[in-house]
């Protein structure tokens, strides 16, 4: 059943990249799905609610931040997904959250980030573009890691790395 539950998420994770790459924009229903598997297998194999809830406050905790600086950059309150990210973008980072402890979380949201930038600018030099598809980024980045886990068996989700 677990085999099965990952091949689904891998092709939810290759939808949503090829999606946000092609309309900069993903359907509501991908991260929905990809959350109703996630949290299926993350309470399969047994972790509690609580890491849950620790992750889903530091995703707050950071969106927040990230509203107090743009609004301290503006000078006014700004709403950051009116301009700077999208909508999609935190669906994505909710949806992902049962696929990581907290610290492996924090983890790929940090290398994440470097990682969007990097394809962000590959995919530059052959689309002339502003708009960063981040969640497809992210998608793309969270299936490499997801291959390389089940290639090596090394659990790089919930094991911790530093």
């Amino acid at each position: 059943m677990d085999t099965f539950f990952q091949i689904i998420i891998l092709v939810l994770l290759a939808l949503v990249f090829i999606q946000d790459l092609k309309l900069r924009a993903i359907h509501i229903l991908l991260p929905i799905a990809i959350l109703i598997f996630g949290l299926i297998s993350y309470f399969d194999r047994g972790y509690d609610m609580l890491n849950l809830l620790y992750t889903f406050s530091f995703l707050v905790i950071t969106i927040g931040g990230l509203y107090l600086y743009l609004s301290a950059k503006n000078r006014k309150l700004t709403n950051p997904f009116k301009k700077n990210m999208g909508i999609g973008d935190l669906f994505f980072f909710i949806s992902v959250i049962p696929f990581f402890a907290l610290h492996n979380y924090i983890l790929f949201f940090i290398t994440g980030m470097f990682f969007s930038i990097v394809g962000f600018l590959i995919i530059r030099l052959v689309v002339k573009t502003d708009l960063v598809p981040l969640a497809g980024l992210l998608a793309l980045y969270l299936l490499i890691l997801m291959v390389i886990s089940y290639v090596t068996k090394y659990d790089l989700f919930f094991t911790k790395i530093f």
